[in-house]
């Protein structure tokens, strides 16, 4: 089991890229395993908000050790092709620490620009492409949502962690082209933290779709307890904030180091 830190991007505080680049270093000290950001580019009511690969960036820059990553980024808004160059540089950059979280991404982000594509078939055949551009081999490519023609990049090893709402297939729509899920949990007070036997069933259906038997699943808790049945359930990362209400909070919890 391993745990990393995960906080949004945007706000007075954390939308301030120095603060969350000082969280990771601390992060790493305190021995975290990872620290994974949200990746919106509008955020209602909210104007501040720090973009997610200039900011892991410099994350990777002032760290040695600890894992790094967007979760989840939109391949519909970010286009495969950027995705692609983007995490390839990071992972050169970072020494090979950074896991690629994807998803189909939220309304909120393609409406205000006038943008119309199916956020769906964005993020099953996008999986498809950023793996294909990855490889070092020339890329053709002709689908529904995404053209390539003629086009290599350097082959570079960037894990792929398919995220969404669950239960709605949308976590699992390029399962065969991950190497993990993150799912996310909502009821009408929003996130939940996802059960012991919800994580099993969630590991089962992203096996069931074709993604890899020994692959990761990352789940959000505040404070999980029973860290051992989410291990028997196939857990292998949580992602906490810990229920910090303000940064001066978040640093203290990042302080006292994971809850091994």
């Amino acid at each position: 089991m391993r745990f990393a830190i995960y906080v949004p991007c945007f706000g007075s505080s954390l939308g301030d890229p120095a603060t969350l680049v000082s969280l990771a270093v601390a992060a790493e000290e305190a021995g975290w395993d990872g620290f994974f950001l949200w990746d919106h580019v509008v955020v209602p009511d909210e104007p501040v908000v720090a973009d997610v690969w200039v900011t892991l960036g410099a994350v990777a820059a002032r760290t040695s050790s600890i894992r790094l990553g967007p979760m989840v980024t939109s391949l519909g808004r970010r286009r495969p092709w950027k995705v692609a160059l983007e995490a390839s540089t990071l992972q050169r950059l970072s020494g090979g620490r950074v896991v690629l979280g994807v998803g189909a991404g939220v309304p909120q982000d393609f409406s205000p620009f006038g943008e119309s594509v199916s956020r769906a078939g964005a993020m099953s055949e996008g999986v498809g492409l950023v793996r294909a551009l990855l490889s070092g081999e020339v890329v053709e490519h002709r689908g529904a949502v995404f053209r390539a023609e003629g086009v290599r990049f350097a082959p570079v090893e960037v894990p792929i962690w398919v995220g969404g709402a669950w239960p709605r297939r949308g976590p699992f729509l390029a399962a065969a082209q991950a190497r993990g899920v993150v799912p996310a949990v909502f009821d009408e007070s929003g996130l939940v933290v996802v059960s012991p036997a919800d994580a099993a069933r969630i590991k089962a259906d992203f096996v069931a779709s074709g993604g890899p038997v020994d692959g990761d699943l990352a789940v959000w808790g505040p404070g999980l307890r029973e860290v051992g049945a989410y291990e028997e359930a196939g857990v292998t990362w949580v992602f906490t904030d810990g229920g910090a209400r303000d940064v001066g909070e978040l640093r203290e919890f990042v302080a006292a180091g994971p809850p091994r």
